[in-house]
């Protein structure tokens, strides 16, 4: 469950809806598990479409179920690194299509089955995942051996998110 959820932090979700939306689509993926085909695709579809369908919140979990303890602090489940807290930072700002095509990209699934999971042409996977890649660039320097935001700060690229479904 643990790639599941870094997919979703990936895609934008924070930790606890990205945990949500993972241990949802694990109950369904058991619900339907003679007719899955392809576990790590289908879960990755339904645990993006949830994270897609999740309200959107003005408090986080925590400040509604303070006296709730829980088992780890959100730290000790991801440890991310300071270079790639700074890219979840810069993947935020990509368009949600663009997020999705290059975790799933960076996760090993072919473009074929990234267009089938998003429900997209194979040709609108291969340009978000040229523009995702294009702003990166613009926005990250690995220059010296640190990671670190470029001076230059363009707003990502936008278009073929919402090409056709095929």
């Amino acid at each position: 469950m643990p790639a599941l959820i870094a997919f979703l932090i990936k895609c934008g979700a924070n930790h606890h809806d990205a945990a949500d939306a993972a241990q949802e689509a694990f109950i369904e993926l058991f619900k339907q598990w003679q007719t899955v085909r392809k576990p790590k695709q289908w879960l990755r579809t339904v645990a993006f479409r949830i994270f897609l369908h999740q309200p959107v919140g003005n408090t986080s979990p925590l400040e509604t179920a303070q006296d709730i303890p829980s088992p780890l602090s959100e730290p000790a489940r991801f440890d991310f690194r300071e270079e790639e807290k700074l890219v979840l930072d810069v993947l935020d700002l990509l368009p949600t299509t663009q997020r999705a095509v290059l975790a799933l990209h960076y996760d090993q699934f072919e473009t074929r089955d990234i267009a089938e999971i998003l429900g997209l042409k194979q040709a609108a996977v291969r340009k978000n995942l040229e523009r995702a890649r294009a702003t990166l660039k613009k926005l990250l320097d690995f220059s010296g051996g640190h990671l670190r935001l470029s001076i230059r700060r363009e707003p990502p690229a936008e278009g073929a998110e919402n090409e056709p479904h095929e």
